[in-house]
């Protein structure tokens, strides 16, 4: 089969503008900027292809953190027909943004090329894009044409997170990915091209015994841990390794962020805790018999449990003045489940942690009686106005899933749902293989996660993976890699 015919710009003609001196792009990977359209020249791509002409959509990568909104405006180089804008809000490194165009809008494009500029309100700084040729052409500006036999969904899902496309910002970015290509290749043992791209992955930022990447703002974070989501891809690392001299890292920085009641943390208390650094303790723990980790790795849960968790609601975070928020968002519930569930299902069975299986099954019951009428979670869990939600939804459905693996949850009700999850989600995949429907980055603050605004999601492409995994070893699914 066919998958979206991706045709990356032939040429990208940009004004020379400085790259922020405190920032960085990853590894040698070409960024250009687009400017106003009074400030500087216009960025232009063009394109030199025979491709036949389809409905389809052009996209951009952001190449560099953006903590505002933009809006680029793009027409035709020649003729100056309008093509649209792209909304971008509170963008991520790596972020995509598509532009959808019809049949006469491609010809357009492939004809005369694409002439981009910055809106001049709100915009105050040039947005960087990843250009090309140092950029893998799953970065560059590209169109994306319809196929004549598209894959279906799940397969595209499948080529996507096994090549280097999938790859996302170092952290709990990267880490949703990581996992779900581990899940792939242990589920799929005589399927190489989840090991292939887990290599890949891991060499864009572990260079020998060095970590090379950047941190959320985009500056540069060699050879040291920026925060606790960012401990994240050391699971990974240590179910490969449990020796790897970056695993060191991980530990001093839970060390160093460790309270006095023995949380790991960097100013507020965070659901993305049970995950990020649970998790990863407990993985490293079952490798090398640390029962130090194995314990910290308990108390991870048991003090987020208490500490963000209030008759039967669940918040994201507990401020340093005690107050709570992000009440019932949907990644907070991700992140609580699947930390819940995969750091417990590494420690083992042990009646010490029997009251933590018991708090997993009960958030389970929660998130299960408070989907939406799709079939999937709502941005704020039972609040419609915030809209469906996808990367959450995910994340919720993949930790349902994992923990009927592990006959924790009921298969007739958790597994049930997760299996209604996947289906309904892999109809809000891209052709190819991006999840479509997710809230952007908390960095907005919670007045543009209950917006409506929604984008393509890396991260949910990764949650996605680790349901199909999930489902797939359960026998709920059958094989959806071809």
């Amino acid at each position: 089969m066919a998958s979206a015919h991706h045709v990356p710009a032939s040429t990208v003609d940009a004004p020379s503008v400085p790259f922020p001196s405190d920032r960085r792009t990853p590894l040698t990977w070409a960024a250009v900027a687009i400017t106003g359209a009074g400030s500087h020249a216009p960025t232009v791509l063009a394109w030199r292809s025979a491709a036949p002409v389809s409905p389809g959509r052009l996209r951009l990568f952001v190449a560099c953190d953006v903590r505002d909104v933009r809006r680029v405006e793009a027409v035709s180089a020649g003729t100056g027909r309008p093509l649209g804008s792209f909304d971008i809000r509170y963008a991520d490194c790596h972020q995509p943004y598509d532009l959808p165009l019809d049949t006469e809008a491609v010809r357009a494009v492939l004809d005369e090329g694409v002439r981009l500029t910055l809106a001049p309100e709100p915009a105050t700084e040039p947005l960087w894009i990843f250009s090309g040729p140092e950029a893998p052409v799953e970065r560059r500006p590209a169109l994306l044409l319809a196929a004549e036999d598209p894959p279906a969904p799940a397969a595209a899902l499948h080529r996507h997170l096994t090549s280097l496309a999938s790859v996302q910002p170092f952290g709990w970015m990267e880490g949703c990915v990581l996992d779900a290509l581990y899940d792939l290749h242990t589920t799929y043992p005589g399927d190489t091209r989840a090991e292939t791209a887990l290599r890949d992955h891991l060499a864009v930022y572990v260079h020998g015994t060095r970590l090379r990447y950047e941190d959320p703002r985009s500056r540069p974070a060699n050879d040291r841990v920026y925060g606790i989501e960012a401990t994240l891809p050391f699971a990974v690392v240590a179910k490969r390794d449990p020796r790897h001299p970056t695993l060191r890292l991980a530990v001093e920085s839970w060390n160093v962020r460790t309270d006095p009641h023995g949380c790991v943390k960097d100013d507020p208390t965070t659901a993305e805790g049970c995950y990020t650094v649970a998790y990863p303790m407990a993985v490293l723990a079952k490798a090398t018999g640390d029962t130090r980790l194995r314990e910290a790795a308990v108390r991870q849960l048991r003090v987020r449990r208490r500490r963000l968790t209030w008759d039967d609601d669940l918040y994201l975070r507990l401020l340093p003045d005690g107050s709570r928020v992000y009440r019932n968002w949907a990644r907070a519930y991700a992140w609580y489940l699947l930390g819940l569930v995969r750091t417990l299902s590494e420690l083992g069975d042990r009646p010490d942690t029997d009251d933590l299986w018991d708090e997993a099954a009960r958030a389970a019951r929660l998130a299960v009686s408070r989907r939406n009428a799709a079939g999937i979670w709502d941005c704020y869990l039972a609040e419609p106005a915030s809209g469906a939600e996808t990367c959450g939804s995910a994340g919720i459905a993949a930790a349902l899933a994992l923990g009927v693996e592990r006959g924790r949850f009921a298969a007739d009700r958790e597994g049930v749902v997760a299996q209604e999850a996947w289906e309904v989600l892999c109809d809000r995949l891209t052709p190819d293989g991006w999840l479509d429907g997710s809230s952007p980055s908390n960095k907005g603050g919670e007045e543009l996660q209950r917006s409506g605004y929604r984008m393509l999601s890396g991260v949910g492409s990764g949650l996605l993976g680790q349901l199909g995994a999930a489902l797939t070893r359960l026998g709920a699914v059958k094989d959806w890699t071809r």
